[in-house]
């Protein structure tokens, strides 16, 4: 099942305060992508937009995803 939007865990992905280890690589360079563009935003004006992106490629990916988002909400 996928976190609602509002679940703290797609902040806590996106910012890096929690570390979700995969083997699906596509997965990983989302990870890093998002990170990357949270950490080159300093105002965070972009945390909202990351966390929306993350979801909606969890939402679109969910059959391949189901370690990884069980590892997300644990």
């Amino acid at each position: 099942m996928i976190p609602p939007p509002d679940h703290p865990c797609w902040t806590q992905l996106v910012t890096g305060s929690k570390e979700v280890r995969s083997s699906n690589l596509s997965f990983n360079m989302l990870v890093f992508t998002i990170r990357l563009r949270y950490k080159s935003d300093p105002s965070g004006a972009a945390l909202p937009s990351l966390c929306h992106h993350a979801r909606e490629f969890c939402v679109k990916f969910e059959s391949l995803l189901t370690s990884e988002l069980e590892a997300l909400v644990n």
